[in-house]
């Protein structure tokens, strides 16, 4: 993530104290990115929001989740990152001392846990986004990257080009950055991915937007929302439709070793995933809709 920080809003000495912890970059830019829009809606620096602007920034978000610009497991996941940065900085003595700061809380007994879905798509959705996209080669490549290969944003709109994949044997793969093993793509995938690729301008990256420039994390969230809009399903986030590729993978028997190295996790993180609620889920839907083997468009 960039050092290029905005000082206004957060402590910075503070901040790289807290952002040791992460051993994810994407992980890291999350944090920073809710912390931001939170001081910013509310126009101060984190240390001095009170209460009553955490209700103020509570009411604001719960409105986008009535409707449908945020999802509900979104809203959790932001609050529970700023309670843990409030926490965090409760924690430090010589800082904050005895001062209670974490108003954050509260507010996340009133929202949805994680479930066993973890912020997943149903199968039934995905097929309809699929759908909703069909039209669109580069934006259904993307889709199918993220929900095959589990690959995240920022790992897709980093790839040079087609040098990146190595073919080997009857599989291919691509080493990206920030990982430690090559992604594994499956045959279906790969699939769609060389016929888009037969089709595209060729430029310095692999996707690019319209005047051939790189394509950015906002754009593909503009991009989720649109074609679920399109779709008429909720408004999900890129992250959701990655973490469904978890899912399938143990709902199809995969350990946790081999997840962890598909998704680029550890274990330890990527047994969250291992809900027997979207298995079933899965199962039932299995007949009919496009979900592990994705057809192209």
């Amino acid at each position: 993530m960039s050092q290029n920080y905005k000082q206004e809003f957060v402590n910075m000495q503070m901040w790289n104290l807290f952002r040791k912890r992460f051993k994810s970059k994407t992980t890291e830019a999350s944090y920073w990115s809710d912390i931001q829009e939170f001081c910013r809606l509310m126009g101060k620096t984190f240390e001095k929001c009170s209460s009553d602007d955490v209700k103020k920034y509570y009411d604001r978000m719960t409105e986008q989740v009535k409707a449908g610009r945020l999802s509900r497991i979104t809203l959790t996941k932001k609050f529970r990152e700023l309670h843990l940065f409030a926490s965090f900085l409760m924690e430090e003595v010589e800082y904050l001392p005895g001062k209670e700061r974490d108003f954050f809380y509260p507010y996340l007994k009133l929202m949805p846990k994680e479930s066993a879905l973890a912020g997943s798509v149903p199968v039934e959705d995905m097929d309809a986004l699929l759908q909703a996209a069909s039209d669109d080669m580069m934006a259904y490549t993307i889709l199918v990257l993220m929900y095959r290969a589990g690959m995240t944003s920022t790992e897709i709109i980093g790839i040079s080009g087609e040098d990146d994949f190595l073919e080997y044997g009857d599989g291919v793969c691509v080493m990206l950055s920030g990982r430690e093993e090559p992604c594994y793509i499956p045959n279906d995938a790969w699939g769609i991915l060389k016929e888009y690729m037969e089709q595209r301008e060729d430029c310095d990256t692999l996707f690019n937007n319209r005047s051939r420039r790189p394509l950015n994390t906002m754009y593909i969230s503009r991009m989720m929302k649109k074609y679920c809009s399109l779709a008429g399903i909720p408004s999900y986030s890129a992250q959701a439709v990655r973490n469904s590729c978890a899912f399938n993978l143990y709902a199809y028997g995969a350990t946790d070793g081999q997840a962890a190295r598909q998704m680029g996790r550890t274990k330890q993180q990527i047994r969250r995933y291992r809900g027997s609620e979207y298995r079933g889920s899965l199962q039932k839907q299995a007949a009919d809709l496009v979900k592990i083997h994705i057809e192209k468009p």
